[in-house]
């Protein structure tokens, strides 16, 4: 009971009852009973909090944050009926703050405010492209991040973008949401009008943005979406108070908004900006993503400073997706110089070599290259520099977005939040080594890139605007580094992500990360996030993660249990603890049927255990049937799988040398 004594629940009873009557919004679903249900749960909350302060703190942001949402949702001014609301709430609070009854009960410890919540995904990132995760590159602001937190080595996405941010917004696996397939890329034999695979946001879900605003929160949203753009499917239909949006899967960096192949709907040559709902027709000249997706995130967090809520900020670099631009040139010239004379093989190597010494692999790890690679020994001069400067420009702009973070980390510190704030830092997917032949198959793509990305094949261009180097296969697995293969894989290289997770109040003196070896998703971050802010889930047993919050806090070590599946393009993969089951087809380095590996033994995939362990592949089959059934997934038979990757595999790992 609360030292507030036995008045709370009758004075809840009557300021709830007043609600049911108040008429405070014609609006469907926003009317006095609505209000009433939210009244009674905050009436709840003010029975059992032992500080009139938090109490008038909390009415104050809430019922301000119900008027806020019905006002921009609705846009409505505010009724007399909602300002009855008002003063009932604050009535509550003050009812409820009485002279207490004789008790013998301990008091509850007051509860400390929700912390503010800093989402920020990477595109295309490597597992081994931070600093922290052996990487030479530059990376200091994420790497002081880990240090203060928890850096997880055995973290995994899916392995193309939409599908992980569906499954970041909504909680659920990409094929109950819509997001089974992505922009027309679908496994052959499967309509594209499909349910579960069309490509954008479908079904029933409730966004982390609209759970963590339901519970009190400003919602901010800069940079990509790739989630859909139907009325529907818009960051403010999912609860985003503010948004500074790109809405496709990727686009030149700079301010021409160049597609990276010719749209269907006109503009056909431009991606769709937004700001707060309005369509941006035309970007500054100096625009460049990275720079402009942190300067609408910190003026977002700016502006609501003073509202006395905490924040969601959900920050989606398209970097260091391609085409690779960035216009530090010197910075390119930096990693150019430090890449110069050193093979892939050799990257590699030193990368591992960096991961094994930062206690993250064993250094003895066996590797394979994808069969595409081309031998290092057969490269001209004019090839390995073409390599070196694409991976040169790549590096250049993963420093370019530390940098930026930083900025948003300094102005968190400068206003006394960042104690306060949780960050978590990520990837969408494993690095990319797909061809740019993979934009220019459909008839006329290539003369359109062409037309449009002027400086296309010319190596001395590449990071400039009208230039569309790609990082390469080869590239790509080095950034992968032990673990096999890439983007658009579900082999560890294409799936395996870092995170590192800054927690509120974290230590500020530890001398290296907490490193953290168990299995956790992209799909476990909707069920920390709210429950971090104390928010109620609509849908719990839609999803198909766990929060990460006891194992944050150090109440365990494990996140759910270690049984995953996945599906893309008509490719399988199940993970039961250490084993492993990945079906791929041969253009994608695989057997075409099953495999089985032991990633206790062999994370990086090189030996297949499936004639050795038949009964562990027919055990780990039934339970990806088991998945796929429960998930919405269109099994596809794998002879049909394996013709279309034959045709398909030569154009989009073709190395696409500059001419």
């Amino acid at each position: 009971m609360s030292v507030f004594g036995h008045q709370c629940p009758a004075r809840r009873r009557d300021i709830v009852g007043q609600l049911r009557n108040t008429d405070t919004a014609p609006a469907r679903g926003y009317g006095g009973s609505h209000f009433a249900a939210h009244a009674d749960n905050w009436c709840r909350e003010a029975c059992s909090t032992n500080s009139p302060q938090l109490l008038r703190h909390s009415f104050k942001r809430k019922d301000e944050f119900m008027f806020r949402k019905m006002r921009d949702r609705q846009g409505m001014k505010p009724s007399i009926g909602m300002a009855l609301c008002t003063s009932a709430l604050l009535t509550a609070t003050i009812g409820c703050s009485g002279p207490a009854s004789p008790t013998n009960e301990t008091s509850p410890t007051p509860r400390s405010d929700p912390p503010n919540i800093l989402m920020v995904l990477m595109d295309d990132l490597g597992y081994s492209d931070i600093g922290a995760y052996g990487s030479e590159i530059s990376t200091p602001v994420i790497d002081a991040l880990a240090r203060q937190g928890t850096q997880f080595t055995d973290f995994h996405a899916y392995s193309v973008c939409a599908p992980s941010r569906a499954a970041l917004m909504t909680g659920q696996d990409p094929h109950r949401v819509g997001l089974g397939s992505m922009e027309g890329a679908i496994a052959p034999g499967i309509p594209l009008n499909t349910p579960g695979y069309k490509g954008s946001l479908e079904g029933r879900y409730t966004s982390i943005a609209q759970i963590l605003s339901d519970a009190g929160y400003n919602t901010y949203q800069a940079g990509k979406w790739h989630l859909g753009t139907g009325p529907n499917q818009t960051p403010q239909a999912l609860g985003f108070d503010q948004n500074y949006t790109m809405y496709q899967g990727g686009a030149s960096h700079y301010a021409d908004a160049l597609r990276l192949v010719a749209g269907q709907q006109p503009p056909a040559d431009q991606v769709t900006y937004e700001h707060n709902g309005q369509r941006i027709d035309q970007l500054p000249a100096d625009f460049y993503s990275t720079n402009a997706y942190t300067d609408e995130m910190l003026t977002m967090i700016d502006n609501g400073q003073d509202e006395g809520r905490p924040f969601f900020g959900y920050l989606a670099y398209t970097a260091p997706h391609d085409p690779l631009h960035v216009p530090d040139t010197e910075l390119i010239q930096k990693y150019f110089e430090l890449y110069s004379g050193k093979s892939v093989e050799q990257l590699r190597a030193n990368r591992i070599d960096a991961m094994a010494d930062n206690g993250l692999i064993n250094r003895d790890i066996a590797t394979r290259w994808p069969v595409q690679t081309p031998e290092a020994t057969t490269l001209t001069s004019e090839q390995q520099r073409d390599l070196t400067y694409r991976m040169a420009v790549y590096s250049a702009m993963i420093e370019h977005v530390d940098t930026q973070l930083g900025r948003i980390v300094e102005h968190l510190k400068a206003t006394g939040d960042f104690d306060d704030t949780l960050i978590v830092v990520a990837s969408d997917n494993g690095a990319s080594g797909l061809s740019s032949e993979m934009y220019a198959r459909a008839p006329g793509a290539r003369q359109w890139l062409t037309e449009h990305y002027h400086l296309i094949g010319d190596i001395d261009a590449y990071g400039k605007a009208g230039s569309f180097p790609v990082p390469s296969l080869s590239n790509a697995q080095v950034s992968s580094g032990p673990y096999f293969h890439t983007k658009n894989t579900l082999y560890e290289g294409g799936i395996r992500v870092p995170l590192i997770v800054k927690t509120p109040n974290a230590a500020n003196d530890q001398d290296s990360p907490r490193i953290v070896d168990t299995f956790a998703h992209i799909s476990d971050l909707y069920p920390t996030f709210a429950d971090y802010a104390g928010a109620s889930l609509h849908e719990p047993n839609e999803l198909s993660g766990n929060s990460a919050k006891p194992l944050l806090d150090g109440t365990t070590n494990t996140i759910g249990d270690d049984q995953f599946g996945w599906e893309l393009f008509g490719e399988r993969a199940f993970r039961d603890g250490d084993l492993k089951l990945v079906f791929a087809t041969p253009g994608n380095s695989g057997t075409g049927q099953y495999a089985l590996y032991d990633l206790s033994k062999d994370p990086g995939e090189t030996t297949d255990l499936a004639s050795e362990q038949p009964d562990q592949v027919r055990r780990l089959s039934d339970l990806w049937d088991q998945y796929a059934a429960d998930n919405n997934v269109i099994p596809v038979e794998f002879a049909a799988v394996n013709a279309a990757s034959e045709a398909l595999a030569p154009v989009i790992y073709a190395m696409d040398w500059a001419e």
